[in-house]
């Protein structure tokens, strides 16, 4: 680990939240923060640009864009400055599209955390489909922070399932928690697998609920053993005959954090895959963790 942040800045309120969410997180961990800011100019939008921001932005010079870039990092940093004065804090600008530019940033750090929705290219924004390439495509962990007030207390909820994905992401919830002082609700969605047509055996989902609810707690048993202090955290093991993102979601409503894979298998559709991912991205409204197999963890 590198003991390295990276915050996506762009201006917007859900930047803002996110920065907040670094800060905090920096504090109870000792990172340092690196904010960085992508800077491009856009081409003219002829139709369908009701304010003329396209062109507004496309009629500045590059170096419009890098003082604007200085701007908008000199306020984030003097935030930091104002939360966290102990905490070390530095600041990039860098030309490029934002997810080729956070990919880049990513390298060797312990986590990037970025806002879910951002301005707009016309100021280099970090847009929902930057958080989407991010959470797939980063080489650490992602925080997707939206704006609003961020909780601070509840428990960590995490998708689990018997793939590598599913066990990274459990690994990072329990150090999270650890770092916390909180508990951590182990979430799994499965599925019956009947013959079409056939309706539902209640006594075999509830067998296979037994089932999952035991792999489950052998799975967790082991990663807090493999995790140091786990010994010390609370988990909850939660198993749902549901699809898995509206599972997580619906059992995440006083979390402080979401923590999911980016992709996943497991035996009777027990998955988390990228489409989970995605699906509690956008329906979450709390801060989101997405963890990549062999991605290093904070």
């Amino acid at each position: 680990m590198s003991g390295r942040i990276v915050v996506g800045i762009d201006g917007s309120e859900h930047s803002g939240g996110a920065l907040d969410w670094a800060v905090a997180r920096a504090r109870l961990g000792g990172e340092q923060l690196e904010l960085v800011h992508a800077y491009s100019p856009v081409p003219a939008v002829p139709t369908g640009d009701l304010y003329g921001l396209h062109d507004l932005a496309a009629s500045q010079t590059v170096e419009w864009y890098a003082e604007l870039a200085k701007q908008l990092l000199d306020t984030a940093a003097g935030r930091v400055r104002e939360l966290a004065p102990e905490l070390t804090c530095t600041t990039s600008a860098r030309p490029g599209q934002p997810g080729a530019v956070l990919m880049a940033a990513s390298e060797d750090a312990d986590a990037v955390v970025i806002g879910r929705r951002g301005l707009g290219n016309a100021v280099g924004a970090l847009l929902g489909s930057v958080s989407n390439q991010m959470a797939t495509d980063a080489t650490c962990p992602v925080v997707v922070v939206g704006e609003g007030d961020v909780p601070t207390t509840g428990p960590i909820v995490v998708g689990v399932d018997d793939s590598q994905f599913g066990i990274s992401a459990l690994r990072f919830a329990i150090d999270e928690a650890v770092l916390r002082g909180t508990s951590v609700r182990a979430v799994t969605a499965y599925d019956v697998l009947q013959p079409a047509g056939l309706r539902a055996d209640p006594e075999l989902v509830e067998r296979q609920q037994a089932d999952v609810e035991g792999e489950i707690a052998n799975l967790v048993d082991r990663v807090l053993g493999e995790t140091p202090g786990g010994a010390a955290v609370s988990v909850e093991h939660v198993a749902v005959h549901a699809e898995p993102a509206p599972a997580i979601l619906g059992h995440a409503g006083n979390a402080q954090l979401i923590v999911v894979g980016t992709h996943g298998k497991g035996l009777v559709r027990r998955v988390l895959l990228g489409s989970v991912s995605r699906d509690v991205l956008h329906g979450a409204d709390r801060p989101v963790a997405v963890v990549d197999v062999g991605k290093g963890l904070i």
